[in-house]
This record gives C-alpha cells, structure tokens and sequence, in this order.
C-alpha cells in the first residue's frame, strides 16, 4: 500500500505539468486552472461533508482563501501561465525551487537557524536555477520570472499556512483552498478575456479531466493517506522526483529538448531539494507538497508548508 501510495504521488503528480501543457491546446490557462480547482475542490468538499469532518468557520474560510491566492491560484496557476512560453519539464524545475523560498521565509518570520545541510541544499538550488535561466527572448524571460515568482508565492504562503486557522481534517483544508482559488482565477478569467478565447479541444479537456481526478483528488487523497502512515521525510521524497519525472515525460510525451544543461539542471536542483527534504530534524517544517506542484496545499500542520507541483 505504502509503496503504491508513494508511486502514486511520484508519477502523477510529476505528470501534471505535462497535463497542463496538454491543456493549453485549448483552454487558456486562467480558465483552465480555475475549472480545475473549483471541481476537484466541490468534490473534495462533498466528499469531507458526507464523512461528517465538519464545515469551515468564518476565520478558516478567509485563511483558506489567503493560502487559495498564494498556494493554487498563483503556485500552480503561474506554473501554467509559465508553460504558455516554456517546456513543461522546465517549469516544473522553477516550481522545484519552492523549499528554498520556505526555508528563507522561515528564517525571515520564524528566525529559524539555517543548518549546513539546509544551506547547502539552497545554494544548489540557486545554481540549478542558474543553469537553466537563459531565455531565448522577452517572452522567455517574462515566463520564467513569473513559474519563479509562483514558487515564491507557494513557498511564503506555505509559512503563512503555520499561523493560520485552518480545518482539522487534511483534505477538508484543501478543499477550501481549491474552491478558493478556483473562483478567484475565474474571476480573474473573466475580467482579462480569456473566457472568449476558449477553444476546448479533445485533448484539452481530457487533460482537464486528468488534472482533477488524478492530479487534484487522487494524488491528494494518496499523499493525505502517506502523513499518516509514514515518516514525513519519506511522503516528502516526491520533491526532488516530480521534477525528474515532469523532465522525462515533457522529453518523451512532448519532443521537449533534453539537452546536458537539463539534465544538469535536473540533478542539481533535485540534489538542493533532497538536501532540505531529509536534512535531519527538518523534515516537518520544510516539506514541499503540488508544486507545485503541482504542484495546493494538503495538511493543516504537517504538510501546511507543502509546495505543490501539481
């Protein structure tokens, strides 16, 4: 079960990257990302109200909202937005960099002291990055300023997610944070046009389709079940392999270019993430979750600083 779970998380939630350049075929990315987060969050909340977890109180909502605006809506949704202009794979190396932007913003809020393991891991993944930023051109660089200002946002907002209220139950708080960012992208949507500019294809809406049941409520509902059954520097291990996965799926799926800088982007970044994730004693405070994602966030206060590829 352990290692189901665990396969689970690697591979889908490394897979979403993919989903969403799958998606843009269609659906632009604000509305792709707000129809995803308002039904995978509707059926999440459904699912919590029909086991009785309780119903949010106002001071969670609005928390939840907060982490919907700098988890989902700008993590995940900037990650798209992001792959308008760049391969998949690449954008889900930014999105890797967000246990760096938790540790700095636990030293800046929390005065937490940076171990040399944890400050090694930042400088490797500040060199990754720095490996990988050679935009071919304005749209380049404006993509990639904005998957690393998404991880930024994802990584603040997860130390935020450690003073805030939020729900008792793991995926009762994602829920709120799903149909929070969901109605706050499709507003966004609707007052920037992308809702004329919809031209939903097959692929796009299987896509779409993947990217809520697997990507948003299977993979939660496996990484939920891991925080309970197993050490959180194991749940925490698909940090450095979603990425890995998101490079070979974009290279194989998608005929994205896998040339040395990649890969040395890949295991560099992948090295500094693993160096955070296990560091001894740290487990807890700097695990990512969807990158970011997805990567949204999963738990209250295990996994409150979970980056989300997906």
């Amino acid at each position: 079960m352990t290692i189901g779970a665990l396969l689970i998380v690697y591979v889908v939630w490394g897979s979403t990257y993919l989903g969403l350049k799958v998606g843009l075929e269609g659906l632009p990315p604000l509305t792709l990302n707000a129809v995803r987060f308002l039904v995978a969050g509707a059926l999440l909340f459904a699912y919590c109200r029909a086991r009785r977890w309780g119903m949010p109180n106002g001071r969670e909502w609005r928390a939840g909202a907060i982490q919907g605006l700098l988890l989902p809506a700008a993590g995940t949704g900037g990650a798209c937005w992001a792959e308008q202009a760049l391969p998949s794979g690449t954008t889900a190396l930014f999105l890797a960099t967000i246990p760096l932007w938790i540790v700095i913003g636990r030293r800046v809020v929390d005065r937490e002291r940076i171990t040399l393991p944890i400050g090694t891991g930042l400088v490797a993944g500040i060199a990754g990055v720095a490996i990988l930023v050679r935009p071919e051109g304005a749209s380049d660089a404006l993509a990639i300023a904005v998957a690393l200002g998404g991880a930024m946002c994802w990584g603040l907002g997860s130390v935020y997610a450690l003073h805030a209220p939020r729900p008792s139950h793991a995926l009762l708080a994602s829920a709120v944070e799903m149909v929070s960012a969901g109605a706050i992208l499709g507003l966004l949507a609707g007052v920037s046009g992308e809702l004329g500019r919809i031209d939903a294809t097959g692929r796009s809406l299987l896509a779409l389709g993947y990217l809520i049941v697997f990507g948003s409520v299977v993979a939660y509902t496996a990484y939920t079940w891991l925080l309970d059954h197993v050490a959180p520097r194991i749940a925490g291990t698909y940090a450095f392999v979603n990425p890995v996965v998101a490079v070979l799926l974009g290279w194989w799926l998608l005929g994205e270019r896998l040339d040395a800088r990649t890969i040395a982007g890949t295991a560099v970044i992948a090295a500094g993430v693993a160096l955070i994730v296990l560091a001894p004693g740290r487990a807890e405070s700097v695990r990512p979750a969807e990158s970011a994602r997805s990567a949204e966030s999963v738990r209250p206060s295990e996994s409150a600083e979970a980056s989300g590829s997906g």
